[in-house]
C-alpha cells in the first residue's frame, strides 16, 4: 500500500512541476512577443455600426474614445494665437483648441484675387496655384524620362519618384507623358509593404497600430492596407512598412481632381464630384473630424441613417468645417460633375482609401 501512495504522489510531483513549466513558458512568451498581440486600433469618432474597412480586419469593436488622432500641431502654431471657432458639421471633438482651424474661403478665382493681409494662424491666405503645387527644386535637378527609365531599371525607386514628381509639379505640360511612370513608382513607394523611403518599424511589446500611427501622422487604417495586417493579430518583434505624414489634399475643381501629396511628392490622385453653381468653396482649410458611418440630414430636416443605400455621404465624412466636407456617394453617376450642394463626391473605394491616409489636421487646399 505505502508503495502504490508513494507512486501517487511522484505523478502529482510530476503533473505540478508540468503545469508550473507551462505558465512560465507562456508568460516569458508574453513578454518576449511570441504570440500575437491583441489589440484594438482606437476609433476617430464614435460610430453605430462597423467601417467596411475595419469589418474586414475586426470581430468587434471596443468603446473607445471619440479621437484618438492628435491634431496636427507645430511648435509655431502652439504657440501663436489660433483663432477659435470652426464649426463642425459634427459636434465638437474633444480634441486642443489648437485644431479648430478657421478655413478661409473664397467664391473667385484664387489666383486672380488681390492678396488679403496676412491672417492669424489659422486663417492662411489663399496663394496662386501654382505655389500650392510646386516644389523645391531637386538637388541632382530635374532629369529625362530615359534617365528616370534607367533609375526604375538600377532599382532606385525612390531617385525615380523624386524626378517624376518634379516633372508633375515644375512642368505640368509634360504630365500625360509621365503620368503612368509616376502611377507606378507612387504604388510602390506609398501602396506596398515593402519598405523604399523609411526604415521598417518595429513592433514593441505593447504596441498598437493605434499608437503607432500618430507617431507618423497617418491613420491607423493606411498602416494597416500597406502592410496587409490585422490590427488584432500583430505581435512584437514584427516589421512594419511606415511613412512620414501627414499628408496634405490639393482639389482642383475645374478638373474635378483630387491630389493627395507630400511636402515634396506625387502620391495619387482621385476623380471627384464638386458643387454645383459654383458651391465649393475656395481656400485653405483642415481636417477636423472623421466620421465612418454618418447619418445625413437633408435640407428639409429628414434625417437618413447611416449605412443604408439611401444616405447620399456614403460611408466616410472628412469634416472641413462650415458643413463643407469630403464623402462618398450614393450617385456614382455624379463623379466628374457639378451636382452636389458644395461637398467634394468621391467613389466609395477611394474615400475609403483616401479615410485611412489622413488624420485630423491634415491641410486641404480647394482651387479653380
Amino acid at each position: 500500500m505505502a508503495s502504490r501512495r508513494n507512486h501517487r504522489s511522484g505523478y502529482g510531483g510530476f503533473l505540478w512541476l508540468g503545469l508550473l513549466a507551462l505558465v512560465v513558458v507562456g508568460w516569458l512568451g508574453w513578454r518576449g512577443g511570441w504570440w500575437p498581440v491583441n489589440v484594438a486600433p482606437a476609433e476617430t469618432s464614435i460610430a453605430n455600426s462597423v467601417s467596411p474597412l475595419e469589418q474586414t480586419q475586426l470581430d468587434s469593436l471596443n468603446n473607445l474614445p471619440a479621437q484618438f488622432e492628435p491634431p496636427i500641431v507645430t511648435d509655431q502654431i502652439a504657440n501663436a494665437n489660433v483663432v477659435a471657432g470652426s464649426q463642425s458639421s459634427f459636434p465638437t471633438a474633444s480634441i486642443d483648441q489648437a485644431n479648430d482651424w478657421k478655413p478661409t474661403r473664397s467664391r473667385s478665382n484664387a489666383s486672380n484675387a488681390p492678396a488679403p493681409a496676412p491672417a492669424p494662424i489659422g486663417s492662411p491666405r489663399i496663394q496662386p496655384v501654382e505655389s500650392e503645387l510646386a516644389i523645391p527644386n531637386s538637388s541632382t535637378g530635374p532629369k529625362t524620362v530615359s534617365e528616370i527609365d534607367s533609375l526604375v531599371q538600377s532599382g532606385d525607386l525612390v531617385a525615380a519618384h523624386k524626378a517624376l514628381s518634379w516633372i508633375y509639379f515644375q512642368q505640368p505640360g509634360q504630365r500625360a507623358q509621365i503620368t503612368q511612370r509616376i502611377n507606378q513608382t507612387a504604388k510602390a513607394l506609398f501602396f506596398s509593404s515593402r519598405p523604399h523611403i523609411l526604415p521598417a518599424h518595429t513592433i514593441q511589446p505593447g504596441d498598437s497600430l493605434a499608437g503607432i500611427a500618430p507617431r507618423y501622422q497617418v491613420g491607423w487604417q493606411y498602416l494597416a492596407e500597406l502592410n496587409r495586417v490585422t490590427p488584432r493579430r500583430i505581435r512584437a518583434g514584427q516589421t512594419l512598412k511606415v511613412i512620414r505624414g501627414p499628408f496634405r489634399v490639393v482639389v482642383d475643381l475645374s478638373e474635378f481632381s483630387l491630389l493627395v501629396r507630400t511636402d515634396t511628392e506625387y502620391v495619387c490622385t482621385f476623380p471627384i464630384g464638386i458643387g454645383r453653381d459654383h458651391s465649393t468653396p475656395l481656400g485653405r482649410f483642415r481636417v477636423l473630424r472623421k466620421v465612418p458611418d454618418p447619418q445625413y440630414t437633408d435640407p428639409d430636416g429628414r434625417v437618413v441613417p447611416a449605412s443604408v443605400p439611401e444616405n447620399p455621404l456614403g460611408r466616410f465624412w472628412i469634416d472641413l468645417g462650415e458643413g463643407y466636407g469630403i464623402h462618398g456617394t450614393n450617385q456614382p453617376g455624379s463623379i466628374r460633375r457639378a451636382e452636389s450642394r458644395g461637398c467634394l463626391r468621391l467613389h466609395n473605394a477611394d474615400i475609403q482609401q483616401l479615410y485611412g491616409m489622413l488624420v485630423t489636421g491634415c491641410e486641404v487646399v480647394i482651387h479653380r
